[in-house]
């Protein structure tokens, strides 16, 4: 009976196989006929499957019965009954549902989906890049990418942006920007927003280490649009205005005038100026000393010096400020596209204009961009040949330097009652750097007119600067097969920078040059060293680079199993020349100069008893970098589920290394990842897609401030024996390496269904090794300190991304939470600071960085306070664990152990909540964000500045006056006499740190669609009106002092701007 059985289970198995059939096929997208690879083709309702290979082909084993389920993320999933075909053809149509989940991730040598990825990547894609209107690329970043912060409290630096904390202490902190598969040398200001597809941030050493040692600081790919296959001609053209409010001059905070006349007052009466009456330079003095001085010497009465000072106590230079010199910015951007493709070719070409009409008047900024793509397919798609060509022109006139020249003299802002123009509406003018009446004397005695009217400075300089920047880019792919194939890629980038800055005889600059060299001979003549006539400077810089990479790729999928792997060579050469000219007697009608003596010293016409020579401020420089680098990755995966990958490269470069091997820095990662829910035990139905990952490795970076080789800076000719003389700044160094960077990354990827919840979370170590530091050295040497590869750093930190669909009908609503948290530390660094740099600028606010083991490299850092004493108003420290007003000795004995660690100058934890509704054919985007775990030291006054007769802060008026006023504020009193000591205690006291923890309600976007689906009559494909409006305030912040934490000198402007997009 046995037997028997047997048999027949045997026969039924043989006609069970005898049923099935070889099916076979090719999946491509609906969309453009491309191939896709990578889809999954299961047998439905057994575990039997496949996945296509890189040409969207698969082969599978079935009966005429069974049914093939074609799924692919992002992709509508198609269920075929085999039937009695043998080839099934498929063309996927995209699921707009699921479609942003489709993430094909670039690392700017290879294009990947991202559920294969075992690297960190934040994709933003074009839906994203374009929510915010603005001119530039990087500001479209902001607060929608997690991981990437802009530091905002760090003066001079607009677009200083980190990507999970800093990786160097003294190199490039910038991250490595791509542009189509090259970095880009240029200014990023000249990529058009317009022509972004998407872009695409690296994070960890399995995304960014195939960038060797630029990526220590993160990558930023760019993918520029390009044309598909089998388009028909597609037309957009979008235009937009963006309004920017003017800038509050009321912001930063500043003494009333009628404040500062009565402290000029006071100082008159103690005699303060009577040294500027008399001296040799003849410092200038204000409108109030000059009454107070022609009051004492009898030339006007009392109650004329008293009307006259009362009616500048009710002028405000600011409201000058705001009238004359700021206008609300409009920014007009314009583009027209055009892409499309037939089978064997596809397009995309656009053009671009911006026209920016600045906050300050009389500046501006226009830029035109051109950017052609073209690819060509020959031989049955064995050959591809691409083609592309970028090209950008701007034009920036500056004429308006706002408050930086707009001064009293070198030391001191402008008097507050200042008036720009007087009170028939001419331009007037202000005292600068002269006494009235010595420049009145002056011009008298045949100088030119040494006043200066800041209006007609405006008005009449002529300061433009001019980028042309092009970069061709070619590409040749080769297929030997369906899975192997060989491209060469080269990009030649080339910027021309002209800067032409006329200064004018209007320009008060110039004639003070003239003014201060004029000499008087023998004769009683006047003689100019400095001729009369314009000063015209000039600066061009011409840089240019070439890239070449030779590249073989393989992709292969077969049964259970895909490979995907690509090995390659690079070569790079990166040129930068630039000269500096001045021009002194410019005749601009007859472009003429004059020689000038630039080596003989003069005496100063404003000061005999000083003698000058002539600024020269010619200069040349030329700098060329170039790297050799050799680079492979690769990635296996099993039943779509499991994926291990592998990088490696090696950089070679003239920037280090005396010795062949110290030339190059191999770096390296690896990375794993599991799709747990394509497991057979995983049975979570609710989460249908989970996936874990984990990568390690090593990314590099470079700092150029140091070299193998001695370096010294030329300091000119020494005065007493006429002979040159150099400056060592870089000692020899054989033994320079490059900065390298650690990273272990771990994570997770979900789905819930019907994708109520999705995400990922990821936790990450940094560890930076041989970092650029400075440690002591051998006096004896003729360096006390030494820079070399002795610092290390260390980090941790937390990336959340999650997506929420609230409600999923008619009215849609979707949120999405981004949460970064990071802790870092400097772990070994060789040298400690005089302890007074860490609480003056250990913020990192200064642009220097002072190390400090233990700590972040940014910190706020105080003298303890001791609070003010109740019978002087003396602010208060310790000293010795004793309340004391010893400043100097609470100063020069503070040590690290003794001042107060606040936490980190940059937040530590920040993100954003984006929510989006939708309901048919509009929608609205509100963004806030957050940023949290961080400190910020407010200015107050300092009254060294007021007892020398300089306007300051306006916590002046809530000093301390009375016994009793310690309760109700943290001001001291005002000392008798100028105490530097006592002012740089209270400034970096506790007393002046504050949490920066805030969160603000950043963006608002509308957005309103017309769709010829559903508007027959409409003559075009769609129409998009859409509206947005930026920095819209704080609603939270954890200090209650009125300055926002992260723009301590100037308010954020709210900008609006409205546009539309039409697409034929």
């Amino acid at each position: 009976m046995k037997n028997q059985l047997l048999i027949l289970l045997i026969l039924y198995s043989s006609h069970n196989a005898l049923c099935q059939s070889q099916i076979g096929g090719r999946i491509t997208s609906a969309t453009d006929n491309q191939p896709l690879p990578g889809v999954n083709v299961i047998v439905k309702g057994t575990t039997i499957g496949t996945t296509t290979d890189a040409d969207g082909r698969y082969s599978i084993q079935a009966r005429e019965k069974d049914a093939l389920i074609f799924s692919f993320i992002g992709y509508a999933s198609r269920e075929v009954i085999v039937g009695n075909i043998t080839e099934i053809n498929i063309a996927m149509t995209e699921d707009i549902a699921t479609l942003d989940e489709v993430m094909i991730v670039s690392t700017g040598y290879q294009e990947i989906p991202k559920e294969r990825a075992t690297g960190s990547f934040a994709q933003v894609d074009n839906e994203l890049v374009n929510r915010r209107i603005s001119t530039d690329v990087l500001s479209r970043l902001e607060d929608v990418t997690s991981g990437l912060i802009f530091n905002r409290n760090v003066e001079g630096n607009t677009n200083d942006i980190s990507i999970r904390g800093r990786s160097t202490i003294f190199g490039n902190a910038s991250p490595l920007i791509v542009i189509d598969n090259f970095p880009y040398d240029g200014d990023i200001n000249n990529i058009n927003p317009n022509d972004v597809e998407s872009v695409t941030v690296l994070k960890d050493a399995a995304a960014a280490s195939i960038w060797g040692a630029r990526a220590g600081n993160g990558v930023i790919v760019i993918t520029t649009k390009k044309g598909k296959r089998n388009q028909a001609p597609r037309i957009s053209i979008n235009s937009n205005v963006t309004i920017a409010q003017k800038p509050d001059v009321f912001y930063a905070p500043r003494m009333t005038t009628s404040d500062f006349i009565d402290v000029e007052r006071m100082l008159f009466d103690k005699g303060y100026y009577e040294s500027a009456e008399v001296s040799d330079s003849h410092e200038p003095l204000t409108p109030a000393v000059e009454l107070l001085i022609a009051h004492r010497d009898g030339l006007i009465e009392t109650v004329e010096m008293e009307q006259q000072l009362s009616l500048l106590k009710q002028n405000d230079v600011r409201r000058d400020y705001e009238k004359y010199l700021y206008q609300n910015a409009v920014n007009q951007q314009y583009s027209i596209g055009i892409q499309g493709g037939s089978d064997s070719h596809r397009y995309n070409v656009s053009t671009g204009f911006d026209r920016n009409m600045e906050n300050l008047t009389h500046n501006d900024f226009s830029r035109f961009t051109l950017n052609a793509n073209n690819t060509w397919s020959f031989f049955s798609d064995k050959l591809e040949v691409g083609v592309g060509l970028y090209y950008a022109q701007s034009k920036r006139i500056r004429n308006n330097d706002g408050l930086t020249n707009l001064r009293f003299n070198s030391t001191s802002p402008m008097y507050p009652y200042a008036r720009l123009k007087d009170d028939e509406g001419n331009n007037a003018t202000v005292i600068k750097d002269y006494r009235l009446g010595f420049v009145e004397q002056a011009r008298a005695d045949g100088l030119l007119n040494w006043k200066y009217s800041p209006l007609d400075e405006i008005n009449i300089r002529d300061n433009t600067s001019q980028v042309q920047d092009y970069r061709i880019n070619t590409r040749l792919q080769y297929k030997f097969n369906k899975s192997l194939n060989a491209e060469i890629l080269y990009q030649y980038w080339n910027c021309t920078t002209a800067t032409r800055d006329n200064q004018g005889l209007g320009l008060y600059s110039t004639r003070d040059q003239i003014n201060k060299f004029t000499q008087r001979d023998g004769n009683g003549n006047l003689t100019h060293p400095v001729p009369v006539g314009g000063i015209l400077d000039t600066y061009d810089q011409r840089s240019s680079s070439y890239n070449f990479r030779g590249q073989l790729n393989l992709s292969h999928a077969w049964d259970t199993h895909a490979v995907s792997a690509l090995a390659g060579y690079e070569v790079k050469e990166l040129n930068s020349d630039a000269n500096y000219y001045r021009y002194y007697g410019y005749n601009d009608d007859l472009a003429t100069t004059q020689l000038v003596d630039y080596t003989s010293f003069f005496p100063a016409y404003n000061n005999t008893g000083q003698y000058i020579s002539i600024y020269n401020r010619d200069g040349i420089s030329s700098m060329t970098d170039r790297f050799i680098s050799y680079f492979a990755n690769a990635a296996y995966t099993f039943k779509n589920r499991y994926t291990l990958s592998a990088s490696a490269r090696k950089d070679q470069s003239n920037l280090f290394g005396v010795k062949a091997n110290q030339r190059g820095v191999p770096l390296w990662s690896t990375g794993l990842a599991w799709t747990i829910s394509d497991e057979p035990f995983y049975k979570w139905s609710w989460m249908p897609y989970l996936k874990a990952r984990t990568t390690f490795g090593h990314n590099g970076n470079i700092d150029k401030s140091v070299t193998a080789y001695t370096t010294a800076v030329s300091l000119g000719y020494n005065a007493l024996t006429g002979l040159p003389y150099s400056t060592i700044i870089n000692p020899p160094n054989p033994e320079l390496q490059w900065e390298r960077v650690k990273i272990w990354n771990a994570g997770v990827d979900f789905e819930t269904k019907d994708r109520i919840l999705s995400g990922s979370i990821e936790y990450y170590t940094k560890w930076g090794v041989d970092l650029i530091g400075s440690s002591p050295y051998p006096p004896s040497t003729g360096v006390t300190v030494f820079r070399g590869n002795n610092a290390d750093t260390r980090g941790h930190g937390v990336d959340v991304v999650l997506n929420t669909t609230n409600v999923n009908r008619a009215f849609k609503w979707q949120t999405t939470f981004l949460f970064s948290h990071l802790n870092e530390k400097v772990t070994s660094y060789k040298i400690e600071a005089a302890t007074v740099n860490y609480v003056y600028s250990g913020s990192g606010s200064s642009l220097i960085a002072y190390p400090l083991e233990g700590k972040p490299l940014y910190a706020i850092y105080s003298f303890d306070w001791a609070g003010l004493d109740p019978e002087t108003g003396d602010p208060q420290g310790y000293l010795e664990g004793a309340v004391s007003t010893n400043y100097a000795s609470i100063i020069s004995k503070a040590t690290t152990k003794s001042i107060v660690y606040h936490g980190s100058a940059r937040p530590t934890s920040f993100g954003s909540i984006r929510n989006t509704f939708s309901w048919k054919n509009i929608s609205l985007s509100v963004n806030v964000s957050y940023r949290l775990g961080y400190y910020v030291k407010r200015s107050s006054v300092r009254y060294s500045n007021i007892l020398n007769g300089r306007v300051d802060h306006s916590d002046y008026a809530s000093r301390w006056q009375n016994p009793g006023d310690e309760n109700s504020t943290e001001v001291p009193s005002m000392p008798e006499f100028t105490d530097q000591n006592r002012d740089n205690f209270y400034l970096n006291s506790s007393a002046l740190v504050e949490r920066g923890d805030h969160i603000r309600l950043q963006d608002v976007n509308v957005n309103y669609t017309l769709d010829r689906n559903l508007m027959t009559r409409l003559p075009v494909n769609k129409v998009h009106l859409y509206a947005y409006v930026n920095n819209l305030g704080i609603i939270w912040k954890a200090t209650d002092a009125t300055i926002d934490p992260d723009y301590p000198t100037m308010k954020p402007v709210t900008t609006w701007a409205a546009g539309i997009k039409i697409e034929f």
